[in-house]
């Protein structure tokens, strides 16, 4: 399971997407949490408009945090906003950032990826970056998963939380994966349990024997309908019915399939080839 190998092997470049219903920065921060309890080093940028709740959620964090403004106007290159408060850190560091997408709204999405690429390059560093999925089309998206070896989806499923998660081997291999997870009020990830075939069939089999898709059209019966439909004859059987009762009365043919006959001789027999 991709989720359980994140939390036991080191960091790798992870892009996180979440959506407007279910929100990505929970994992977010378990993640980066979980990384600084294992001895790295942390560097957190948040470009997303912090709220109160929010800033009482990250004093609890040892990690330094600040909230940033990205502008192309004041910055040559896109990486030396985040390389310059880098400088004299090891090899055991992890750039967390929250999150892409108003950085996206002043560089574009190749701006972006040559930064990100660029500032793993130079600094040898893991970046784990949330994006809000629903602000943004598909190619963006998919641009962004060749920057990062795994990119997580969250999502609800039976009212539990679900990552929808796709990691790229060293090999090229790609591996994905559903899990159910659930994170404690000391944001460690738990209940992490593979979504099976089965679990995932709940629903299906769930749904009431009358459930219709919605439509603006009437597509359902009422009672007194379903009485009258299952008291109509269909064509077939009254004729069946109507051919039992004549055979008292009248002849019957009845036809016996003969026995193929199979000629044993060879029908080019007569040809000179």
């Amino acid at each position: 399971m991709i989720l359980k190998d994140l939390l036991k092997q080191p960091p790798a470049s992870i892009l996180i997407q979440d959506s407007y219903s279910v929100k990505g920065r929970p994992l977010f921060l378990s993640l980066i949490h979980n990384y600084s309890e294992n001895g790295y080093t942390i560097r957190y940028f948040k470009y997303d408009s912090p709220l109160s709740s929010e800033k009482s959620e990250m004093e609890q964090f040892k990690f330094p945090w600040q909230t940033r403004i990205l502008n192309k106007n004041q910055d040559n290159s896109i990486e030396s906003c985040w390389s310059s408060d880098l400088a004299d850190i090891g090899e055991r560091l992890v750039v967390a950032i929250d999150s892409l997408s108003p950085v996206l709204m002043n560089w574009t999405v190749g701006e972006l990826a040559s930064g990100l690429r660029n500032l793993q390059k130079t600094t040898a560093v893991a970046v784990v970056a949330l994006i809000h999925g629903d602000v943004h089309d598909k190619e963006t998206l998919h641009a962004l998963n060749y920057i990062f070896h795994c990119h997580l989806t969250v999502r609800k499923a039976q009212g539990r939380d679900v990552c929808s998660g796709v990691l790229r081997k060293g090999s090229g291999k790609l591996v994905d994966s559903e899990e159910y997870y659930s994170i404690s009020d000391q944001w460690e990830i738990k209940d992490v349990e593979e979504v099976t075939e089965s679990s995932a069939n709940m629903v299906v089999h769930s749904l009431p024997k009358n459930a219709v898709p919605k439509s603006t059209f009437k597509l359902d019966l009422n009672a007194k309908e379903e009485e009258a439909r299952s008291q109509v004859v269909l064509p077939y059987i009254r004729k069946q019915a109507s051919s039992a009762t004549s055979e008292t009365s009248k002849g019957q043919i009845i036809y016996e399939a003969e026995a193929p006959d199979w000629d044993d001789e060879d029908p080019d027999d007569d040809l000179e080839i």
